[in-house]
């Protein structure tokens, strides 16, 4: 089995990407929807996104070592998995 580091890296930057965009909206329903809203109701996400980004990034940062990790022990001829991990795995899917 190869494992493509690349793509997996790829695809958590873009969704690490998506949250840090989101971060940067603010909803302010007081100026945005013109509404009657008392002036202290508000929305604010940024926090929240801020911590999702956080922890995506930490978690692709993980992830490539792992899988650096991993590639490194099957080019040695260390890597030995176990089989009937993977076919109960391939059970349970």
């Amino acid at each position: 089995m190869r494992i493509d580091e690349h793509s997996l890296t790829d695809r958590v930057s873009t969704t690490a990407s998506r949250a840090a965009e989101s971060q940067r909206i603010q909803v302010d329903t007081a100026t945005s929807s013109g509404s009657t809203a008392a002036p202290g109701d508000r929305v604010d996400l940024s926090g929240l996104a801020g911590r999702i980004s956080q922890s995506m990034q930490a978690l692709a940062s993980q992830t490539a070592q792992r899988v650096g990790q991993l590639q490194k022990d099957f080019q040695a001829g260390r890597y030995q998995p176990d089989a009937q991990q993977i076919a109960g795995a391939m059970a349970r899917s």
